[in-house]
């Protein structure tokens, strides 16, 4: 009971958390230009802080056996979610031109905005060793072979054309190399930098909720909430493809906090990169921000069920 109630009392600040975002948007207090910006300094400072504060730990064999199997475990997951998503787009006869969107939204969960904040609430501060890696892979396989499944499916798949170079210098991507062979090597930040950023990194949870209620705000609500598709694929996102993985991997990962980061950041909702990647690569942009929306709010209610299988 009270690991519920512990629970509980998270998913309340993350929700008063988005609802200061949702609010500010929807009262015009912040508008597309900053939310653009704001989305860029996360990914661009708050979360690359967040990742190398979080390696900042002494090292030992089995810490990184652990953080790589967090990783492959991960770009596993990833390929299994595309392959549920490609098999769901034939069985369920999605629109054609929701394709890369479909699969794309199958395959990525909110790991990095959505759950490592909330991991990190659940679970406590060893957790975030762990969801550097989960990251990692997220980023990698994201910015690889999600880019290419938007891109493939997209109206003019010659136009818009994956820069590889480009992806893989993502300043998240650069960040978690630079922590794991700082823990590898035993390296420590000096003194006021290492304060300076644990203290950057440590906005992260709670400024990434705001964002996502921010992003949340911009939309029409009933307009929204009608499109029929986007709880068919909640339930691929929320329910199907992290219970799945859970049996998938229980068999394999014994330690509980290893499987509970990976579980629960997979039933986290369809990822904001989902969105962003969508207008840089010619897929259609307004349905997966109705995806988003509505995985977001369905997770409410659904996140919870998966905290209980590890609490």
């Amino acid at each position: 009971m009270e690991a519920v109630l512990t629970v509980l009392d998270k998913l309340m600040i993350m929700f008063f958390l988005m609802l200061i975002g949702y609010v500010c948007r929807k009262k015009k207090i912040v508008g597309d230009a900053f939310m653009e910006e704001f989305g860029g300094f996360l990914t661009g400072v708050i979360i690359p802080c967040f990742v190398i504060s979080s390696l900042q730990i002494d090292y030992t064999p089995e810490l990184f056996r652990d953080g790589a199997t967090v990783f492959i475990a991960c770009v596993i997951m990833h390929i299994w979610g595309m392959i549920v998503g490609w098999l769901s787009f034939r069985v369920l006869r999605v629109p054609q031109k929701a394709k890369g969107i479909w699969i794309f939204s199958c395959m990525f969960a909110n790991i990095g905005f959505m759950g490592i904040p909330v991991i990190a609430m659940i679970f406590g501060g060893s957790s975030v060793f762990y969801c550097a890696f989960g990251t990692f892979a997220f980023n990698i396989m994201s910015y690889t072979l999600g880019a290419v499944v938007l891109q493939k499916c997209s109206e003019n798949p010659d136009k818009n054309k994956v820069n590889m170079k480009k992806l893989l210098k993502a300043p998240v991507n650069v960040a978690t190399v630079v922590g794991i062979l700082f823990f590898v090597l035993n390296i420590r930040l000096p003194g006021p930098i290492k304060d300076t950023v644990n203290m950057v990194g440590g906005m992260f949870s709670s400024l990434a909720m705001i964002y996502i209620g921010g992003i949340l705000g911009k939309f029409n609500f009933k307009e929204t909430v009608t499109e029929k598709w986007a709880y068919a694929v909640s339930f691929f996102r929320l329910i199907f493809i992290p219970l799945s993985s859970y049996f998938i991997l229980k068999p394999f990962i014994h330690d509980q906090l290893i499987l509970g980061v990976i579980v629960v950041g997979l039933s986290t909702p369809i990822g904001a990169f989902c969105a962003i990647l969508a207008a840089e690569f010619g897929a259609d942009e307004a349905l997966a921000s109705k995806y988003i929306f509505v995985s977001t709010l369905l997770c409410i209610f659904t996140m919870p069920l998966f905290f209980m299988l590890f609490l």
